[in-house]
């Protein structure tokens, strides 16, 4: 027993109880005398000895090996008194009968023994099986246990179904670790007596069993027993037995350090794992608000400069500029403020796909038209470069939001614009593949490195370009990947045709077509 196990106290069976093996041990050797007697007509002396050594095997095999010596000895006289001559006494006349006798009672003594250890060696064997399979059962529940309550639920109802008490758990509060709460059991802390919240409370200080069976508040209804880690505490089991008597059995004990050992790792495993998994969410907060305010202060604080600039300007020398000169502000105030506008709008979309508050309205629309809208609203961004749109012939209808897969395109136009070189080309190709549409948007910029393919598509994430990165907030792809993702579909990035520049592959899954008589499809659906 480890320095720290204080020892229980252990209650022992009642006298009675304990002479019931030794009256069954006289009830057998009565029966063989009775068996004896009747075939001593037929059978000698000498092998009338066996029906008693009978009666001592089965003694040994029920209930051990000091009840079966009992009987052997019991046997001895009885066979002495009963069938050796001179008849109902203990002296014996014939020097052969003393050494039957004398070897009757050593062979009775050793089988017995061998016996009772043997069926000592199978109760321990089928106490070990029973116990390791019940503990077997009780780590996967506890292993499979994902959350706090279901750990302290797991323990509770394992010492119910083990030892047929009612159990409680008792962890320290998040605010003050000396104060201890009933997680889970058949009580609360409010309804524990004084002296029980006293005895929880000093086996939780001082890391030793406390209450029932013990010397320390052993008027307590419950045994607690501090739930200790390598790191530390954790929590108390409390254990309230039925009956009066103030210790538990050998059983008892091991069952229940076995289950606070296994309880207190599971728990520790738990708070850890929430500890790991709070500090990872922490983390990614950070690193989420830090991204957002860089993108605030630069990338949405540089089109207010242009607007700020340009305004200024038409308010204190509009009058004396040329009217191209006013035009040309004009034309960066509202530049400005639609870039603005876009990142604002794609902030404000990224909030409502975080928490799902952004669904698709789907229609059956041409994707022919829902392209053209795309490349109409971004004429302006894409003013400076060839633009190619090829869409395959025998495209059918399509059933998906036209407003957030238009979105989706502009976005991914956006982000081509950005980085190609004045001149270079961007191409839009959309064809059926199966049971897929498959539109590839390509440009001829710098291109994305293979280990950034996935990232972009993660937000404000921007690939590095050193003196030459551009400006925006770097959510425009991750919120095309949220939007085709609500419409059942994938996104990713490749290398685009020849090795120049990047492509964004869309796939969209085609539903059946609609009803010939459907004059509109489901609509908002």
């Amino acid at each position: 027993m480890a320095e720290d196990e204080v020892p229980l106290i252990r209650v022992a069976p009642p006298f009675w109880q304990r002479l019931v093996p030794y009256v069954w041990g006289m009830v057998a050797v009565t029966a063989a005398g009775g068996i004896a007697y009747g075939l001593e007509k037929v059978l000698p002396l000498p092998n009338l000895s066996l029906v008693f050594l009978s009666a001592v095997l089965l003694v040994a095999m029920r209930f051990g090996a000091l009840p079966a010596i009992y009987a052997g000895v019991l046997s001895s006289a009885v066979y002495n008194f009963f069938f050796t001559p001179p008849y109902f006494t203990f002296f014996v006349d014939h020097e052969g009968d003393s050494l039957t006798l004398a070897f009757f009672l050593l062979v009775a003594a050793l089988t017995g023994n061998l016996t009772g250890w043997v069926r000592g060696q199978l109760i321990a064997a089928q106490h070990v099986a029973q116990r390791t399979a019940v503990l077997y059962d009780f780590s996967s529940k506890v292993a499979a246990a994902s959350g706090l309550e279901d750990v302290v639920g797991a323990v509770c109802g394992h010492v119910a179904a083990t030892l047929g008490a009612s159990s409680l758990v008792l962890l320290p509060q998040a605010n003050d670790v000396e104060a201890l709460q009933v997680a889970a059991g058949a009580a609360s802390w409010g309804a524990l007596s004084s002296l029980e919240r006293t005895a929880a409370e000093c086996a939780w200080r001082r890391g030793h069993p406390a209450g029932h069976a013990t010397r320390v508040f052993p008027d307590s209804e419950h045994l607690f027993m501090p739930l200790k880690t390598a790191r530390g505490r954790v929590g108390v089991l409390g254990v309230a037995f039925a009956g009066a008597a103030r210790g538990i059995t050998v059983d008892q004990e091991d069952v229940l350090r076995t289950v606070a050992d296994q309880a207190a790792v599971a728990i520790e495993r738990v708070q850890l794992a929430t500890a790991a998994e709070d500090s990872r969410l922490l983390s990614e907060t950070e690193t989420l608000r830090a991204a957002l305010l860089s993108s605030i202060s630069h990338d949405l604080r540089t089109p207010l400069v242009s607007v700020i600039g340009s305004a200024t300007t038409l308010s204190m020398v509009g009058d004396v500029i040329s009217a191209e000169e006013r035009a040309d502000l004009v034309h960066t105030i509202l530049d400005e403020a639609s870039r603005l506008n876009r990142f604002v709008q794609n902030l404000l979309d990224m909030t409502r796909l975080s928490y799902g508050g952004l669904l698709p309205r789907r229609d059956w629309v041409d994707l022919r038209d829902v392209i053209g809208h795309a490349v109409s609203a971004s004429r302006d961004l894409l003013a400076p470069f060839s633009l190619r749109v090829a869409v395959d012939e025998a495209m059918p209808l399509v059933f998906l939001d036209p407003v957030l897969m238009e979105q989706v395109f502009v976005n991914i136009l956006d982000n081509a614009a950005k980085y190609s070189p004045p001149g270079g080309r961007i191409t839009i190709n959309a064809v059926r593949s199966d049971d897929t549409v498959v539109i590839r948007i390509a440009d001829q910029g710098s291109g994305i490195s293979s280990e950034d393919r996935e990232r972009v598509f993660d937000m404000f994430y921007r690939v590095r370009a050193g003196d030459s990165q551009v400006a925006g907030t770097g959510l425009g792809l991750a919120i095309c990947r949220g939007l085709v993702e609500a419409h059942g579909g994938t996104i990713r990035a490749d290398e685009a045709f020849g090795g120049v520049g990047a492509e964004v592959v869309v796939v969209l899954p085609l539903a059946p077509p609609p009803p010939e008589d459907d004059d509109g499809g489901e609509g908002n659906a």
